[in-house]
């Protein structure tokens, strides 16, 4: 068993563990709620189509972005593939914005890429992909894609970080 004083620094360090995920989550969950009302200029949005696969590429200064999307009901699947112009990815996360009939953004999500290591090849490839399955909230007609990400910080060059907005 325990001696009494360890008992008690078990109890402290779990009760300190608990406490910081709380608020983790905290933050995690108010990100979502950053860009709600704000507006997609038209040319930045992707009206929502029946069916699939509907076929989307867009490229920004920091890559080339290259997805597929399906809709059923109120069911959406998004893959695609980056290429992106970093080596040494640390982060890429990007951000689905949902948009009302008007542009605006009723919902995001956030989602994660992962390294492309199809082809053991071209391991040091820095073609990224992704996939995820999204519910559609209630009056979207639209989305639009974002992103943010970091670079490793490497002997000849330090991090670099890098985004893209479709928001006005």
């Amino acid at each position: 068993m325990f001696a009494p004083g360890e008992k008690q620094s078990l109890l402290q360090i779990a009760a300190a563990g608990l406490v910081m995920m709380a608020l983790t989550m905290a933050g995690c969950q108010t990100m979502g709620t950053r860009d709600i009302g704000r507006q997609v200029p038209s040319g930045g949005r992707v009206v929502l189509q029946d069916g699939g696969p509907h076929a989307q590429t867009f490229q920004t200064g920091d890559m080339t972005i290259k997805y597929q999307y399906w809709m059923t009901g109120n069911h959406l699947k998004v893959l695609g593939t980056t290429a992106i112009k970093y080596e040494s990815i640390n982060t890429l996360t990007f951000h689905l914005y949902f948009l009302d009939d008007q542009g605006k953004v009723i919902a995001i999500h956030d989602f994660f890429s992962f390294l492309d290591h199809s082809n053991f090849v071209n391991f040091k490839s820095n073609a990224r992909q992704y996939h995820r399955d999204f519910a559609i909230p209630a009056g979207a007609k639209a989305f639009a894609i974002g992103y943010d990400g970091e670079t490793a910080r490497t002997a000849d060059q330090p991090e670099i970080n890098f985004s893209y907005s479709p928001l006005e």
